[in-house]
């Protein structure tokens, strides 16, 4: 091939192409990576001839580009596969965590809700406390302390009424809830 004059790449391909597609298929082991390597380098010569003035032994020089090209498109590879990998480490870390700020916002409401129950009067925080914490029920408590049930039923109610007010006036709670 004459390097004086501009190459086409239907010429490049018919006097190189079949060597510099093997050679390309055998440093990346893959026939689509091998075709864009050399697609890739036979452009670049197409789009700027200038590039083999003073080039002797154009089929060796075409192959060093290729394989220089290849090793490029390896390397792009590995590093994509390689930041690919560590995001999904990173997820597959956080995926067993709760939401931060569901667990902020969890936080928040249940240190409202043990305030609440430190405010409440001794006999009302005593029933809310053993009937829906500990889950003892008023029967239980009936007889165990000689209280009948009913006052232990009316106790816990007017805890949860007291509780649900401060947790509204702190915005926790909504009208409807």
């Amino acid at each position: 091939m004459d390097t004086a004059a501009e190459p086409t790449l239907a010429l490049l391909l018919t006097e190189h192409g079949q060597r510099l597609a093997g050679r390309a298929r055998a440093l990346t082991g893959s026939a689509q990576d091998a075709e864009d390597a050399v697609q890739e380098v036979l452009l670049d010569l197409v789009e700027t001839p200038c590039l083999l003035g003073g080039v002797e032994r154009l089929g060796a020089w075409l192959v060093t580009l290729v394989a220089r090209r290849c090793v490029d498109l390896l390397r792009s590879d590995r590093r994509r596969r390689t930041r690919d990998a560590v995001a999904q480490d990173m997820l597959d870390l956080v995926a067993g965590c709760p939401d931060p700020e569901a667990t902020l916002q969890h936080q928040h409401v249940m240190d409202a809700v043990a305030q609440a129950v430190r405010a409440l009067p001794p006999a009302e925080r005593r029933a809310f406390v053993a009937n829906a914490l500990e889950g003892r029920t008023f029967r239980e408590l009936a007889d165990e302390t000689g209280v009948p049930m009913g006052t232990w039923m009316a106790r816990k109610k007017r805890a949860m009424d007291r509780i649900r007010r401060q947790l509204a006036a702190s915005g926790l709670l909504t009208d409807d809830s």
